[in-house]
């Protein structure tokens, strides 16, 4: 028995070699090598995969490459394998003849002492690939509310098969084209308006399991579904119900096969009961121009779609009154938002309007002189709702012109003035100037301080004056820069700093400088005399400063060599 297993799988001459090493006379029997551990199977067990064996380990270690023989067998039972033709190698890929069966591998090896054959355990069961042989079948009336049903089809490779169901809709012919109906997941399926003109495929998948692979087929398409119009959405009518307004009506849509052909009627009805309703003569297109006569009426669209299989007829929803045109009548005038200062918006109102049809609104802003807004003019491409206020618009104050218009006219009311506009900068310290008041000296300024300057940047304008009278001052030509050196030409008079941030302030202005400004000092010059007269030497002016005191909210000016405030006043 042996014997038998040993060379029922070795070639001719390697039974011959064997053979003549064991009944040779008086020779000692040659032991073959052994097996130290078993050959093994790895790899998917599924039709179409490809299985590896190893050889085992062996002792002594092989010199020469084993032999192999594969075995398919019916159960886990030696007496039910039979050998598999050809499968001779170390891999064996598995076809359809091994699903639902157990695989064995036989390795031979060889040695001088002969020869030993090991086999190793059976795989497990080889998992078999689900096909039809007969493909699922769609059966019922191919008309919308019809109930198809989808047969299984006829399966090989699986014993106990678990089916899922699944439907399609196709644009086309081509199968390509056909995508899975959401939900459709029964062996039967009702046709909806969403399938006419379609075409319908069922798809029967089997579920994997441990004895077989996962498998699908596909009925063959059904002919175009076909059905009678079914409305899909209903008629409308668009436009503005007023003389010689254009109404333009949609015909909705519709579900058929074959394709609906449309006509339409248009219908004045008296009031908004549907019994109400006339049809136009001869108003049988999508449009419809409203007349003297419809003053007062309410319209109706009518929409009939008929196909070889039927017809429907479609009404809209009745329109609301037709009006008779005005030109736009302002019912409640505009007004503005926003605070007058510089760097703030400012935004006008539509206020309300009558008028048939519905006007356009625009806007003109507008920059006046006065609050009373009698000198204004338009400012130019300021014509939306809202306007920016820069600083070059302080002490101006603005209006916005509203304008309705349709087609029989126009009509423009104004808003009310806004205040004057202020800077959106405020003065916390006025500017002052340093110097002495004689001809030739430098006076220095010192620049306000004003909140809310963004970056700023100064400029100055030196005066003037012929008293202390502010209303005396005048600007000196070409004294610009923050520093002036008197000239002969303020002899006798009073100076004054003006100041400003540009393009973000108003002027401020410092103290007028009460000392008037005087000559410069003469140098003497000495000449020989007989009887010298003692030298003169002019007396040194002495500066006078100017202080501001407060008390409480009353405010008090000195000016002193050396002033000081009254009692019950502090220094500013």
């Amino acid at each position: 028995m042996k014997l038998r297993l040993i060379t029922r799988s070795l070639s001719l001459a390697a039974v011959s070699v064997l053979l003549t090493t064991l009944l040779a006379p008086n020779a000692a029997l040659a032991a073959g090598p052994t097996a130290t551990a078993l050959p093994t199977i790895s790899g998917t067990l599924s039709v179409g995969q490809t299985l590896n064996a190893t050889s085992g380990t062996w002792d002594p270690a092989l010199t020469n490459a084993p032999s192999y023989q594969w075995y398919r067998c019916v159960s886990q039972n030696v007496a039910t394998c039979s050998q598999i033709s050809g499968a001779t190698t170390s891999s064996y890929l598995l076809t359809n003849t091994d699903g639902a069966n157990y695989l064995q591998v036989q390795v031979t090896a060889l040695n001088a002492g002969g020869g030993t054959t090991v086999t190793s355990a059976f795989t497990g069961r080889v998992a078999t690939q689900a096909t039809t042989t007969t493909s699922p079948v769609i059966s019922g009336s191919i008309l919308v509310g019809s109930t198809l049903s989808l047969s299984s089809g006829t399966w090989s490779g699986v014993t106990v098969p678990a089916f899922v169901y699944k439907w399609q809709s196709c644009t086309t012919a081509d199968a390509t084209a056909c995508t899975d109906i959401p939900s459709a997941t029964a062996n039967t399926f009702v046709i909806t308006s969403s399938q006419v003109g379609r075409f319908i495929r069922g798809a029967v998948s089997v579920v994997a399991t441990a004895d077989n692979l996962a498998g699908i087929s596909y009925s063959s398409l059904t002919a175009q579904i076909s059905s009678d119009p079914i409305l899909l959405t209903t008629p409308t009518i668009s436009g503005f119900l007023a003389l010689d307004e254009v109404l333009t009506a949609s015909a909705g849509t519709y579900a058929a096969f074959p394709a609906a052909t449309f006509t339409y009627q248009w219908q004045s009805c008296s009031s908004k009961e549907v019994t109400s309703c006339a049809p136009i003569a001869s108003e049988t297109n999508t449009t419809y121009s409203i007349k003297e006569a419809d003053i007062g009426k309410y319209f109706r669209f009518m929409v009939t779609a008929l196909n070889n299989l039927g017809g429907k007829v479609s009404p809209s929803a009745i329109t609301t009154v037709a009006l008779r045109t005005s030109i736009p009548a302002n019912t409640g005038l505009p007004v503005l938002a926003g605070a007058a200062v510089d760097r703030q918006t400012l935004v006008a109102s539509t206020g309300t309007w009558s008028g048939i049809p519905t006007g356009t609104i625009t806007y003109q802003w507008q920059k006046c002189a006065d609050a009373a807004a009698t000198n204004c003019a338009d400012i130019a491409g300021k014509t939306t709702n809202s306007y920016a206020l820069v600083f070059d618009d302080v002490a101006k104050f603005f209006r916005a012109k509203v304008t309705s218009t349709n087609r029989i006219g126009a009509t423009s009311v104004f808003t009310g003035a806004s205040a004057a506009v202020t800077p959106a900068t405020v003065l916390d310290r006025d500017p002052y100037a340093i110097g002495f008041v004689q001809v030739g000296q430098k006076w220095d300024a010192t620049d306000g301080n004003w909140r809310g300057a963004i970056n700023p940047t100064y400029g100055y304008q030196w005066q003037r004056c012929v008293s202390i009278d502010k209303t005396t001052c005048v600007d000196i030509p070409n004294a610009t820069a923050i520093s002036y050196t008197l000239t002969n030409a303020e002899i006798g008079f009073f100076l004054r700093l003006k100041n400003w941030v540009i393009g973000q302030s108003l002027p401020a202005y410092s103290d007028i400088v009460p000392v008037k400004v005087t000559a410069a000092p003469k140098t003497l010059v000495q000449t020989p005399a007989l009887n010298p007269k003692p030298e003169v030497t002019a007396a040194p002016v002495a500066k006078k400063i100017t202080i501001t005191c407060i008390k409480g909210k009353l405010t008090k000016k000195v000016t002193a060599v050396s002033p000081k405030c009254p009692t019950g006043y502090k220094k500013k």
